[in-house]
This record gives structure tokens, sequence and C-alpha cells, in this order.
């Protein structure tokens, strides 16, 4: 979801969150004097299917070494693939000692006649100069509404209910002066067999693009990050990452690249670009923009 204000902070990290509209506690600038008090982060992402997304951001400090997060979005997958038009709602707590710190997050994502999901995670990360590591757990309560036909031609609504536990493990490495390196590994285990549940060969459609993957069927989620800092403006980052859909096994292999640099005194802009190749879905090319304004 790294810039002349917060180098340390992860804002690639950031777009991946626009881009599912949902996901993972990101963690906030630093907390020194010379940080931002508050940041917005406002973006935008579409695919050439006609997937798209847009995600507010807001970060607040809460204490010395406490943030809050509140995120609000936005996500569509056209009418010939999931069909959903989504609303997000998520907040989120961090809050570091010396160098262990931790998150709590909790989000609502869905569409009242498609797909629903809750989902409540708690992540703890270890932080030195050099490196950091974090592991993570999350809880997903998954709706799913579908419409059955009774035999003499009457219709009942009904909704399945699916549980499913999800573990990570995210590493940022330092490997020069200008360069780190970023990888995450997720991994989610259903309480039920999904293949045989109503619509999901349609909601599968989900998992075939980035700015909805995030709240697919996934298995799986493989991610590996590099970025490279110019000056004390401007950020390079290349991410490559594969995913593999938990209905049929199809796998999602993305490669995106962002540039992040000052639009004005408080003010960076990022733009990014990405492919995706699947399986069995033609994923194609997405892209997007994120605004960041700072505050004190």
């Amino acid at each position: 979801m790294r810039s002349r204000r917060a180098l340390a902070w992860p804002l690639a990290l950031v777009a991946a969150l626009a881009a599912a509209a949902a996901g993972y506690a990101q963690s906030p600038p630093p907390l020194d004097d010379l940080g931002p008090r508050w940041m917005l982060t406002l973006g935008a992402q579409a695919d050439e299917h006609g997937a798209n997304s847009a995600l507010g951001t807001f970060n607040v400090r809460a204490g010395t070494r406490t943030w809050l997060t509140l995120v609000s979005g936005t996500s569509e997958s056209p009418s010939d693939r999931a069909d959903i038009e989504a609303d997000a709602l998520a907040i989120a707590l961090d809050h570091r000692f010396d160098k262990v710190g931790f998150a709590l997050e909790a989000e609502r994502w869905g569409d009242s006649g498609s797909l629903e999901t809750q989902d409540l995670s708690a992540s703890v990360y270890f932080d030195r100069e050099r490196w950091r590591v974090g592991f993570g757990y999350e809880q997903r309560d998954i709706e799913i509404p579908f419409t059955v036909t009774g035999p003499l031609g009457n219709t009942f609504r009904r909704t399945v209910d699916i549980g499913a536990d999800g573990i990570s493990f995210t590493a940022r490495v330092s490997l020069a002066e200008r360069w780190r390196m970023y990888l995450g590994l997720k991994e989610y285990d259903y309480e039920r067999n999904l293949a045989v549940l109503p619509r999901i060969a349609s909601l599968n459609w989900l998992s075939a693009s980035t700015l909805t993957l995030a709240n697919s069927f996934v298995d799986y989620d493989r991610w590996l990050s590099v970025e490279r800092t110019f000056g004390r403006a401007s950020l390079l980052n290349v991410r490559v990452a594969t995913d593999r859909s938990a209905i049929d096994d199809s796998k999602l292999d993305t490669i995106e690249g962002s540039v992040l640099f000052p639009v004005g005194r408080r003010l960076d802009l990022e733009v990014s670009l990405g492919n995706g190749r699947s399986d069995f879905f033609d994923a194609g090319v997405y892209g997007g923009l994120l605004l960041v304004i700072y505050g004190r």
C-alpha cells in the first residue's frame, strides 16, 4: 500500500489495497516528530475488461505510538464476469512498541445480492533497522445468497455461509542504501468444498482480476517486490505475484510497476501499470493512479 515525507512506508502496498478494495492491514508511517500527523490516499484502478475500483484511506495518529486507519471504497466486476458491484469499509489500528508492534483490522466487503464477506485479522511484526518480519491471522465469514425454484414454480431465497481461516507472513529487507525487497505469503483454509456451492462458477471470475482478487476465493497468495528510491522524492517499485483459486486450482500471475513522485508541497502521486495472466481467464492489462495528501 517511501516518499519524501515517510520513506519507510510501503505505499506500493497501499496501491495494492486500492486495487483490491480490501486486504491487509498496512503499517502507517514511522512515529517520529518529522513524519506526517495524518495521511489521506485516494486511488482508482481499472482493467481492460471493465473491472474497476476506487478507494480512500485515511491514517491519523492516535498517540505517540498508535495509528488509526479508515478505509472506504467500491469495486465493480462487469456483467459478463462475476457481475458484482461491491462496497468496502474497514477500520484498522496499529500500535508500536520499541521493536515490536501489532495491528488489528475489521473489514466488510460485498454486494448484498451476490457476495458478502466479513473479515477480522490480527498481526504482529518485529522491526529492526535493516529488516522487518510479520505474522498474521485472518478469519473470514462469507455469505452467498442464491435463489431456488420449487416444484410448483415458487422461488425461495437462501444463503450459504462459509467460514475460512487465513495465515500470513510478510518481510522487508534493506538490500542497499536505496534498495529494498518485500515478500508476502498468505494461505486460506475453507471449511466447505467450494466447488459445489451455488453461483460459485460466476464468482470465480473475481480471481481473474487483481482489482477484486483480495475478496475472491483464493487458496494462496505469493508476492515479491523490489523498490528503488531516487533522491528524496521519487520511488520505483516492481511487484510480481502468483495466486491460486480455491475453486478450480487456476493460477493468476501478475507483474506490476509503479512510480511515486511529488506533485506539490504536501502531495505525492503514484502511477501504476500491470499485467495479469491466468490459466483459464484472459486477465489482461490494468492500471491506476494514487494521490497521497500529507498533513501535520
